[in-house]
């Protein structure tokens, strides 16, 4: 600032300036003397400075411009001052309170004091174009103008929403509601993009976007009232009220929903419990900002070389958990495959010659690989898919419905080459259906792509197979299941015939009457074709026999089991429904008579509804026939053959 600036703020010539300056004003105003001495001290200006700063003497004072609504100021100004003194400068600080004015003014101040260079910290605008003193800018977002002489620290704050919901979609919730303040829209495009990376979407509901005082009265009972089990939050003060909420209805946090904070604080540690947050680390903003300007102010590099990317991490404490209300059984892993089911409905199922009319075709996510991932993913099973889907608008949708079950899709493939799969299902109205299959995608789920992602099966517990796929894979996937000492759970579909070699490997064997038929057809009755299955080495037959229940046998027991009591609508999921829940109550520990109960309910809830993996029961809704599921094995005509 010189002489010539003061005169235009003050709107009066600079020789009248020049004259106050040198008590030569006995010809001007009380006045306009009183307004030039005002602009003087408010600018802090200093005579001759200009002369001064062409010695440039220095000063060891480093200033530092911030607004107190930036993330984390507080946290990173005690870093900045606490560096700064490490390396022998103090600082000199100026509060903007996030206006452009007041930082163009404390610019000025700053530069009229002689400060050695500065670091800003504020969000209102950037720096002066023509600034020639050294200077670092804190930013929540890459400086997109790249005019500026100044070194860029920044955090991105999408990254900050980014993180925040990959982290609680890996942690299996899906519905995941969103309580942001007005100015955090970076940080909702990181919530969006981290469902959009899914191929899903949240709910509208699920999001508020306002002032504090409205997401306190409005906004958190908005939505909490959907079926919420996550609750991303702006501050750790919103979220000890969602505390109080949850309290309120009789819930607890995170058994009922879980809570992170976008920003970490002192008051997320001493929340009960202790509060998960995105942390942004002052300590390394702080530091950054200090060794950048060293770094300028001493010529040791360029400011180009000076620019750093402060990645936000996860802190991690006691606000969130697995959103299942049970304790998390071991892992299943399903190797199979996935297809756009094409729903028939049709009066009876057409025999050879015949035209029969449907009264309703419906598309939905099927394949018996996907069925089951979504069956057991529902359940609250800890579920990983292996498999292979087209880039197409039917794969994105499978895929979608995989991630809403709450299903790891690491081990899926998007294949540019070829198609998703598709089923055509005819469902006759006494529920029994038939179905014709085009693979599509599912050809080239093969051996190459299991040993890509056989990482998957370490730890497993289960891996679910079906015959939907290739032999070759199966055969494959079976091997490394027992080097790696994973059981596997294998339904035979769409064979006749099967390789001897893998039944000694299979420890639990579930066909349906008609497969069982075509894989034995020298033994008569459904126990002589159990006893050959057991003899061929199976550790566990249990044969699903539709409305007659179905059939056990192993080295302990052997016998029959009803069917749960629902009135059929399409029969087509049961298998499946059967199959995943036993996988999700045998990774959980229970024993086999108690799985197959758990299943058999699973399969008699689906076969009342329409398609198959809309129709897959939750754990919610399985709960309710919890005493049923209990007495179930007093139902049976089991024999212990021990």
């Amino acid at each position: 600032m010189n002489i010539k600036d003061i005169a235009k703020l003050c709107g009066v010539s600079p020789s009248t300036v020049s004259k106050i300056l040198h008590n030569k004003d006995e010809d001007i105003s009380a006045l306009t003397r009183k307004k030039v001495l005002e602009v003087i001290k408010e600018y802090q200006y200093v005579p001759y400075s200009k002369v001064i700063n062409s010695m440039a003497p220095k000063t060891n004072i480093i200033g530092v411009l911030l607004s107190d609504s930036t993330y984390g100021v507080q946290d990173i100004l005690y870093r900045i001052e606490a560096a700064a003194i490490e390396n022998g400068y103090s600082i000199m600080l100026c509060n903007t309170a996030g206006d452009k004015d007041k930082e163009e003014k404390y610019y000025q101040i700053m530069k009229n004091k002689g400060v050695d260079g500065i670091i800003s910290v504020c969000q209102a605008g950037e720096l002066p174009e023509d600034m020639k003193i050294p200077a670092v800018q804190i930013l929540d977002k890459k400086s997109r103008t790249g005019k500026n002489k100044a070194a860029d620290i920044y955090f991105d704050m999408r990254d900050v929403g980014y993180l925040a919901a990959n982290y609680l979609l890996e942690k299996g919730h899906n519905k995941i509601a969103c309580l942001l303040e007005a100015g955090d829209e970076e940080i909702m495009a990181g919530y969006l993009k981290a469902y959009k990376e899914r191929f899903v979407s949240p709910n509208k509901e699920w999001i508020f976007l306002g002032t504090e005082e409205d997401i306190i009265s409005i906004g958190i009972s908005k939505c909490l009232n959907e079926d919420i089990t996550a609750v991303i939050c702006a501050n750790a003060e919103i979220g000890n009220v969602v505390y109080e909420k949850i309290r309120e209805r009789g819930d607890i946090v995170p058994d009922k929903i879980s809570v992170i904070s976008v920003r970490d604080s002192s008051f997320a540690e001493k929340s009960y419990p202790k509060m998960t947050a995105v942390h942004v680390s002052a300590l390394k903003v702080g530091n950054a900002a200090v060794n950048a300007l060293i770094q300028i102010m001493e010529g040791r590099k360029p400011v180009y070389e000076c620019r750093e990317k402060i990645e936000p991490d996860i802190c991690e404490r006691n606000s969130v958990m697995v959103p299942t209300g049970h304790e998390q059984g071991g892992k299943i892993v399903v190797v199979g495959s996935m297809n756009m089911d094409c729903m028939i409905n049709v009066s009876h199922i057409p025999t050879g010659g015949e035209t029969v009319r449907s009264r309703n075709i419906i598309s939905l996510p099927g394949g018996k690989g996907a069925n089951q991932a979504v069956g057991a993913g529902k359940l609250g099973g800890l579920v990983y898919m292996i498999g292979r889907l087209g880039n197409d608008s039917d794969g994105k949708e499978i895929y979608n419905s995989l991630v809403n079950s709450g299903v790891k899709t690491d081990g899926v493939v998007f294949d540019d080459a070829i198609p998703t799969g598709k089923a055509y299902i005819n469902v006759a109205a006494d529920g029994e259906s038939t179905i014709v299959i085009y693979p599509g995608a599912n050809e080239k789920l093969d051996r190459s792509q299991v040993r890509q992602y056989e990482q998957l099966l370490d730890d497993a517990k289960y891996c679910l197979l079906t015959l939907e796929i290739s032999e070759e894979t199966v055969e494959y996937t079976i091997q490394k299941c027992k080097k790696k000492k994973v059981k596997v759970i294998l339904k035979p579909s769409s064979v006749e015939k099967m390789k001897e070699s893998l039944f000694e490997n299979i420890d639990y064997f579930v066909p349906n009457e008609k497969e069982v038929k075509q894989l034995i057809p020298e033994a008569a009755t459904i126990e002589e074709k159990a006893d050959i299955l057991v003899k061929k080495g199976v550790k566990n037959v249990i044969i699903t026999l539709g409305h007659k229940g179905c059939y056990l046998k192993n080295d302990h027991y052997e016998g029959y089991f009803p069917a749960a009591d629902f009135h059929p609508v399409d029969t087509t999921g049961a298998a499946d429904a059967f199959i995943s829940a036993l996988a999700v109550s045998l990774s959980e520990g229970n024993g086999i008579l108690r799985a197959i109960g758990f299943a058999t309910y699973a399969a008699g809830i689906s076969v009342a509804r329409q398609g198959v993996q809309p129709a897959m029961v939750d754990r919610r809704g399985l709960s309710l026939y919890k005493e049923e599921i209990d007495s179930f094995c007093g139902k049976n005509t089991l024999k212990n053959t021990k």
